[in-house]
């Protein structure tokens, strides 16, 4: 009986509690915005060196690549039956990598599976190493 009584009330207080958030499967959209390109000697890189440092850290963490015709370059993965799409854009001093598109993610225009999340900010992460090494 106590460990009924005790599970009822952790159920009560962990779904009652924003702790329930971070177990649960969805998260907003991880989306970068005018972030800072950074890099270790100081210098500003080319459009092409971002674009290839890009390039480089989306092949490295699964993603493909191509360009859209307008400036941007456009990554998808996919992960079992899971797509993803994202766009990434810059300029001399800042970049973006902003959702476009996916496929079995649970998307609801704010909110997708963490999953998608973790993907986008292992590339993120790759792409400011490679970056760095400029």
């Amino acid at each position: 009986m106590f460990k009924k009584v005790l599970a009822i009330a952790l159920f009560i207080a962990i779904s009652s509690s924003p702790a329930y958030a971070l177990f649960g499967r969805k998260q907003p959209v991880y989306n970068i915005v005018d972030a800072p390109i950074v890099t270790s000697s100081g210098k500003t890189p080319t459009s092409n060196q971002i674009e290839q440092a890009f390039t480089n850290a989306a092949h490295y963490k699964g993603w493909s690549v191509k360009p859209d015709g307008k400036g941007a370059l456009i990554a998808s993965i996919h992960v079992r039956r899971h797509y993803a799409e994202i766009a990434m854009t810059h300029t001399d001093s800042t970049y973006s990598i902003t959702y476009r598109n996916s496929k079995v993610l649970l998307y609801d225009g704010k909110k997708i599976h963490r999953n998608y999340n973790k993907w986008v900010k292992l590339l993120d992460r790759k792409f400011r190493e490679n970056l760095n090494k400029l």
